[in-house]
């Protein structure tokens, strides 16, 4: 992962009256996808540091060598207090910056140039448009971030208990999402569309939806809420924070990303012919109205595989590959502030 920011030199800022001295310069800080927005990315990335160079902003290149190193070196900036993490490029950078910031006194800022930029749409920001991307930012870093929800995921060992080296466990610590986690045949068509270099957006989630329903059969989930425990076999389980995956795809279309809970969407057993006729409807979010799934709202949920039917797939979250059940999600209300 590269960037190439630019820093710039000093600007002229309006008087505060106290002495006549220009108010302190923000610090932001820039990670750059090179690869979104096939091959985009590196564009936008540069064009945006030039235009928040340009506002008076100064910027610091936080990039590593790969995305873990970006991660730490990005989170370590958002702890020593910049005026913002600014990431450029699709939902996956949208995870590394959430992974960065999270419960830091840093907000992460989006300039969303990405294949799908789910989270963005959500909050309502400019897609593909870096020149209104920066302006939006560099308007709300004017005024207070806004608070949202994170969502940490770990892996358990079967009941639910955490992960634990003094247990011979593997060791893992977790990780953070804002949008979806996914964990059925959704996780397998983001998985195949991550493969594909066309179409762009939602198109590829279509191409991989049908290419993973050739061979499908059912999962065998248990999963454990607020309100208990059930086994079923099913298509999919997702685990919201927000409302949309895949380009467009509205999963959990009652969901808010400050409401403190997780909406649980889970569809049990249907026909390769059922799955294709529901399909279309996750587009408008009437899939809910379906008999086949179903929503339980629940600030965690511990998702297992019950042994009848198939192991669910590896889990995605903001598009991301997570790792296998089984896994534990708990909200974190208000844990990430964003400019939005």
């Amino acid at each position: 992962m590269t960037t190439t920011p630019a820093r710039g030199g000093p600007v002229a800022r309006a008087s505060t009256g106290d002495g006549d001295r220009p108010p302190a310069r923000r610090t932001v800080g820039l990670v750059v996808n090179p690869t979104a927005g096939h091959g985009r990315g590196r564009e936008a990335g540069l064009l945006a540091s030039q235009l928040l160079t340009r506002a008076g902003i100064e910027v610091l290149d936080v990039s590593g060598a790969s995305v873990a190193d970006a991660v730490a070196r990005a989170r370590a900036a958002a702890l020593d207090g910049l005026d913002a993490l600014v990431v450029v490029g699709g939902d996956g950078m949208v995870h590394l910056g959430v992974n960065a910031t999270v419960e830091t006194p840093t907000p992460l800022a989006v300039v969303a140039t990405g294949s799908g930029n789910d989270f963005a749409q959500v909050l309502g920001l400019p897609v593909h448009d870096v020149t209104a991307s920066v302006a939006q930012v560099v308007a709300a870093l004017e005024r207070p971030a806004r608070a949202v929800d994170a969502v940490h995921v770990e892996a358990v060992v079967p009941g639910g208990r955490p992960h634990d080296p003094a247990h011979g466990d593997d060791a893992w610590g977790g990780r953070w999402y804002a949008g979806v986690l996914s964990l059925g045949l959704d996780a397998d068509v983001n998985a195949r569309a991550n493969t594909y270099s066309w179409p762009s957006g939602h198109g590829r989630y279509v191409r991989a939806v049908f290419a993973c329903l050739a061979g499908f059969s059912p999962y065998g989930y248990r999963l454990t809420t607020d309100a208990g425990t059930q086994t079923f076999r099913g298509t999919l389980v997702a685990v919201a924070s927000s409302s949309q995956i895949g380009g467009g795809l509205r999963i959990a279309p009652d969901a808010a990303v400050d409401d403190g809970l997780l909406d649980v969407v889970y569809a049990t057993e249907l026909s390769r012919r059922g799955i294709l006729r529901l399909f279309p409807r996750l587009y408008r979010g009437t899939h809910l109205s379906h008999p086949a799934v179903h929503v339980v709202r629940t600030t965690s949920v511990v998702i297992e595989a019950s042994g009848d039917g198939r192991v669910p797939p590896v889990a995605f979250a903001d598009g991301e590959v997570v790792g296998p059940v089984p896994l534990r999600a708990q909200v974190h209300p208000g844990a990430l502030r964003v400019l939005a």
